[in-house]
């Protein structure tokens, strides 16, 4: 039998904290530090593409979901200094993702556009 090749990523999902804290003044800034820091993370080739769910129904507890370039021990060690999982708003679920390696392209398309924070 041959052997085939895979590719190792790492798979972080942000899902809604057991018990979030209760909407505060904060609120805006924590959000803005959070998508900076993911920007950060994917400028310094950390982070291959992440970005939050469309909830289809209030049962989803996943917010959102990257796929990132390191290890996942240096995903959980990076996704817990992220401003709104410090803040408790989200809790990380991590998961190694092994898949054939075929070149493959992701986030060429222009689906929508979102208003995020500077």
């Amino acid at each position: 039998m041959p052997l085939i090749p895979f590719q190792k990523l790492t798979v972080v999902r942000l899902v809604t904290a057991r018990n979030p804290p209760p909407d505060g003044p904060d609120d805006d800034a924590i959000h803005a530090a959070h998508v900076g820091y993911l920007r950060r993370l994917s400028a310094q080739n950390i982070i291959l593409v992440n970005g939050p769910f469309k909830r289809i129904d209030d049962e989803s507890q996943i917010r959102g979901m990257g796929l990132w370039l390191v290890s996942p021990e240096e995903a959980r060690r990076l996704i817990s200094e992220d401003p709104a999982v410090k803040a408790g708003w989200f809790e990380a679920r991590i998961d190694e993702w092994i898949f054939p390696a075929t070149p493959k392209t992701i986030g060429d398309r222009h689906d929508l556009e979102i208003d995020l924070p500077e």
